[in-house]
């Protein structure tokens, strides 16, 4: 959905709830060997510079609910809480180790 319809950097995120999370950056991929979204070992996540989560948010693609490139908003399908609890503030290991596949938005 998102690579379609080109999702671009700094990108406003929402949540469900209207809460705005910050900018999308770009996704880091999951060696594919790895998932298992059971164990919440997602495939990729977005990157978003957030002021509200103290730094970098990584949310899993599979939470994002709809991208409207008219208005360059990203709407969430979980609402703030869900994140904090979720701790997607946090780098996934896979990343902090160096084994995550970067991808940049378009500008």
């Amino acid at each position: 959905m998102l690579r379609s319809k080109n999702l671009k950097k700094f990108t406003d995120v929402y949540t469900a709830d209207g809460e705005r999370v910050g900018a999308a950056m770009r996704y880091v991929h999951r060696p594919i060997l790895e998932v298992d979204e059971e164990m919440k070992l997602y495939p990729t996540y977005l990157i978003v510079r957030s002021i509200l989560m103290g730094g970098s948010a990584y949310i899993p693609t599979v939470f994002i609910d709809d991208y409207d490139p008219q208005t360059n908003r990203l709407t969430l399908s979980v609402n703030f809480e869900t994140i904090q609890d979720e701790t997607w503030n946090r780098e996934p290991r896979f990343a902090a180790l160096g084994q995550g596949v970067y991808e940049e938005l378009a500008d």
